[in-house]
């Protein structure tokens, strides 16, 4: 019965909106519920890892300032020993079930849309809402949204498969699960609707076809999500404001801050990576074991960069961290997301760029406010403007930066500045540098629209403008086969012209035509090449597309046609090759 629904669905010829709306209500759902089901085991695990064995928990909205102010810490050595622990449980898992889930989740995604078609397998989403709890319930430096995102793209992918849709709208649905995943999640929907079409490209693209699809499973899952926890912000900052224009100036100078501390991220993140962990000598499976002891020394002195840290940040948007404590977390987080990710753990990196950018602008804000009090006049300000900010600049996501951290704190009050430190720091890191290797920098370069876009080059180019004039060796249609094979074997064509008396062209032969009579002795006495011939030839105008040059090949398999003019089409003018095309269509595209 539930195949004889999808096929009857799959074949009604629904609207196009129509159809897209109903297929993102049911990622949308889906998602929503793998976000509900993964917050649920990471707690559990947290609770009864990290807590139970430590007793240690993040500070909650409200808590007394001398709970924060320094470096609060149990000290305890299970802190070490329970990254470790986890590390090696989550390590073990990947490296059996399946490998892609190491690392960050999002990536995946990126990789899948681009050079798989948007195929996920479908044990992938199980596996990373494990692995991921296990890894960051541990005490493992990382944030939720690579796995919810790749949670959410994995049930994409199986509903477009299961329902044989083409590999473009497979793709599209791989978007809307994960924009559903990261919009119940971080409780910003639009944001989320925005950061996964974004997401894709380090230009300033975006996959506009996956807008609509995004916007209402992103929209869904946000509900599901909500209607379990309640609706209500991540974080709830402060008197947020600022000057106009007078305090722009020290947002700029922020800005070239986190463009720069953002260099600094994304060179130790993918430097632990690529130079020390891929490099390590030992069992690949054993690297998170590794990353999670690294991890646990570091937050043995500084928990607070453990998890996503996000009642750290809180506490830093109720001006509660001293500045210098908060320069020190952003440093020891890009450490500890370094170990746990780098070498294999699962998580992703959105949420900590939101606290690094966070307790950067904390750091710079209060700093700013001690120094110049005149200048700085919302110090609470930079904190929020910080985690939307900097993760634009090392993501390359401008506008899901910027109404994600809105969304997130339930205030567009500090648009403006976002805008400008957003702007600052992705020209500052420029277009190389950037937290996702698997970013592709626009759709002209995407294997995913490579096909499309060569179409459309191809259809703007004319034959006349790529054709090599050649000399073309014509077999008079009366030449005898011993003639005519001792003509073709001495020639480097492949393919022969057959013209009659007047010079017009009647027939076309290839080494293939000869080769089915070459032995028969008796026979080939006998023939003449009209007799080997094809008649009817194909041909391609001097004026026709590229395109329609290639379609002709493809029709009737060949690699090579005649050229003729429109005005003279029995008079050949030359020959024109597959080879020809490419080597003129790759010219033209390196211009």
């Amino acid at each position: 019965m539930w195949k004889t629904a999808l096929t009857n669905f799959r074949n009604r010829r629904w609207s196009f909106h129509f159809r897209w709306v109903v297929l993102s209500i049911l990622v949308g759902i889906v998602s929503g519920i793998g976000a509900i089901v993964f917050d649920e085991l990471l707690h559990l695990i947290l609770k009864y890892t990290i807590t139970y064995f430590t007793g240690y928990l993040e500070p909650l909205r409200g808590a007394p300032a001398a709970q924060v102010l320094g470096f609060t810490s149990p000290y305890h050595y299970l802190m070490i020993v329970i990254p470790t622990v986890g590390g090696f449980v989550s390590g073990v898992i990947v490296h059996l079930l399946a490998p892609e889930t190491a690392g960050d989740g999002t990536e995946a995604m990126i990789e899948a849309f681009h050079k798989k078609g948007g195929f996920i397998r479908t044990r992938t989403p199980y596996v990373k809402i494990l692995t991921s709890a296990i890894t960051i319930g541990t005490g493992g430096s990382a944030g939720k949204e690579g796995p919810i995102s790749q949670i959410g793209a994995g049930f994409g992918s199986f509903l477009a498969t299961t329902l044989k849709l083409k590999s473009r709208e497979r793709r599209i649905l791989v978007l809307a699960g994960a924009a559903a995943g990261v919009g119940a999640i971080f409780r910003a929907p639009l944001g989320a609707a925005l950061f996964a079409p974004e997401v894709l490209y380090r230009d300033t693209e975006f996959e506009f076809e996956a807008i609509l699809p995004c916007v209402v499973s992103s929209i869904v899952a946000y509900a599901v999500f909500s209607e379990f926890y309640g609706r209500g912000a991540i974080f709830f900052p402060g008197p947020v404001d600022f000057n106009l224009p007078w305090e722009l100036l020290p947002y700029a100078i922020f800005g070239v801050l986190c463009g720069a501390v953002g260099f600094v991220w994304v060179k130790v993140f993918h430097g632990m990576q690529h130079y020390f962990f891929d490099r390590l000598m030992i069992p690949r499976v054993l690297k998170p074991t590794l990353g999670g002891l690294m991890c646990g020394l570091i937050i043995f002195f500084y928990p607070h960069v453990m998890d996503g840290g996000y009642g750290w940040v809180q506490m830093a948007l109720e001006g509660k961290m001293l500045w210098y404590v908060m320069f020190i977390m952003a440093g020891m987080k890009i450490l500890a997301t370094s170990c746990t990710l780098g070498s294999g753990g699962s998580g992703g990196v959105f949420g900590p760029s939101i606290f690094i950018g966070a307790m950067l602008g904390g750091g710079f804000g209060y700093l700013g406010h001690y120094l110049f009090p005149g200048w700085v006049t919302f110090p609470y300000s930079f904190v929020l403007v910080g985690m939307g900010g900097f993760f634009a600049g090392v993501a390359k996501c401008p506008l899901a930066g910027i109404v994600m951290a809105c969304e997130m704190s339930a205030s567009y009050t500090l648009l403006v500045p976002l805008m400008l430190v957003s702007t600052a720091a992705i020209i500052i890191l420029g277009r190389k540098t950037s937290l996702y290797d698997k970013q592709v920098f626009s759709r002209l370069v995407s294997p995913a629209h490579l096909g499309e876009f060569a179409r459309g080059l191809l259809e703007e180019m004319r034959v006349r403008e790529a054709v090599v004039e050649r000399q073309v060796t014509a077999i008079p249609e009366d030449m005898r086969f011993g003639e005519l094979l001792h003509t073709v074997t001495h020639s480097d064509d492949t393919y022969f012209p057959v013209v009659n008396t007047a010079g017009k062209m009647t027939g076309i032969l290839s080494i293939n035509d000869i080769r089915v009579i070459m032995f028969e002795e008796t026979v080939a006495q006998l023939i003449v090449a009209k007799d080997v011939a094809t008649p009817n030839v194909v041909r391609v105008f001097w004026d026709e597309s590229l395109q329609e040059a290639l379609e002709k090949m493809a029709l009737i398999q060949v690699d090579e046609l005649p050229v003729v003019r429109e005005e003279n089409p029995d008079e050949i003018v030359t020959m024109i090759s597959k080879r020809d095309i490419i080597s003129f269509y790759h010219t033209q595209s390196l211009r």
